[in-house]
C-alpha cells in the first residue's frame, strides 16, 4: 500500500501513477491518495488544489481523471475498486466534498460545468448481492452518466443506472436512479420531474436586494449555451462507454479519455 500526501511523494510509486503536466502547482491540503492495488491512474490538472480530499484505490486497473475545475479546487471522498473509470470534464465545482464510490468494473462519467452542492453522493453499486426466487441476481451494478451544466442539489444521491441529461436540475435531498430529461427540474424520493424546458445560471442570489430580484426577473443575455435540444444521444454515449478498454497502459487510458471528451453533450429526452 502507498499513501501519497504531496506531489513530491509520487517518486515512491512503482505500480501506480499520478499524471500531471511537467510544470504544475498541485497542492494537497488535508488530502491524500491511497493505492492498495496496482496499475491505477490519477490524472490532475496542473493547478489542482486537493482540499479535504481522500482518494482510495482498493483494487487495480482503475482511473480517476479530473479536468481543470471551475476554481481549481477538488473536494472528493472517492473510492475506486477494479477496472472503473471516474471522469470529470472541465469546469466542474464542489461545495464541500463529493462522496463517490465506483465498483464492479462500472464507471462514473461527469460532463462539463457540473455544480455539486454539499453532501452529495454518487455510487454505482449496491455492494451486497440480491437474488430473486429463481436465484437470479437482480441488482447488478451499472454505470452513471451526467451531462454538461447539471446542478446537483444539496444532499442529493445519484445511484446506479442514472443518466442525467445536460442542463438538468436535481433538487435538494433527491434520489436519482433513472433517466433524467435534459433541461428539466427533478425533485423527491422517488424523484419526479416537475418542470421542463428550463435552464439555470450559476449566479448566486444570496446577496440580492429586492431591487436586484426585480432586475433579474428576465434573463437578458444569450441562454443558448444552457439549452440542450439536439437529438437524444444517450445510446451513442452508452456505446462509447461500454467500449472501455482494460487500461493496461497510459496511452490506452488517454486514447479512451480523448474519445469521451470529444462526445457531444449528453442529451436525454423522453
Amino acid at each position: 500500500m502507498n499513501t501519497i500526501n504531496s506531489l513530491e511523494e509520487t517518486t515512491s510509486l512503482k505500480d501506480n501513477f499520478i499524471v500531471t503536466e511537467e510544470e504544475n502547482n498541485i497542492q494537497f491540503k488535508d488530502s491524500k491518495i491511497i493505492f492498495k492495488g496496482t496499475n491505477n491512474y490519477v490524472f490532475l490538472d496542473k493547478d489542482a488544489q486537493l482540499v479535504d480530499t481522500t482518494i482510495t484505490f482498493h483494487g487495480s486497473n482503475s482511473v480517476l481523471y479530473i479536468e481543470k475545475t471551475r476554481n481549481n479546487k477538488v473536494h472528493l471522498k472517492a473510492t475506486l475498486y477494479n477496472h472503473s473509470l471516474v471522469f470529470f470534464n472541465e469546469g466542474c465545482s464542489f461545495n464541500k466534498p463529493l462522496f463517490l464510490i465506483a465498483s464492479e468494473a462500472k464507471d462514473i462519467i461527469v460532463g462539463k460545468d457540473v455544480m455539486f452542492s454539499s453532501g452529495c453522493w454518487i455510487r454505482n453499486s449496491d455492494v451486497h448481492l440480491i437474488y430473486d426466487e429463481y436465484q437470479r441476481r437482480i441488482n447488478e451494478s451499472k454505470s452513471i452518466l451526467i451531462g454538461d451544466h447539471v446542478w446537483i442539489g444539496q444532499n442529493a444521491s445519484i445511484l446506479k443506472g442514472s443518466y442525467i441529461g445536460s442542463g438538468a436540475v436535481i433538487g435538494l435531498g433527491s434520489i436519482v436512479a433513472k433517466k433524467i430529461q435534459s433541461n428539466s427540474i427533478n425533485v423527491g424520493n422517488p424523484i419526479k420531474r416537475i418542470r421542463e424546458n428550463v435552464f439555470w445560471d450559476r449566479q448566486s442570489s444570496h446577496f440580492f436586494t429586492e431591487e436586484d430580484t426585480r432586475q433579474h426577473e428576465f434573463y437578458e443575455t444569450d441562454s443558448s449555451q444552457y439549452i440542450f435540444k439536439e437529438t437524444d444521444n444517450l445510446e451513442k454515449w452508452w456505446e462509447n462507454i461500454t467500449a472501455k478498454p482494460t487500461f493496461t497502459n497510459q496511452s490506452e487510458v488517454m486514447g479512451f479519455i480523448k474519445k469521451v471528451t470529444h462526445l457531444r453533450p449528453l442529451v436525454v429526452l423522453d
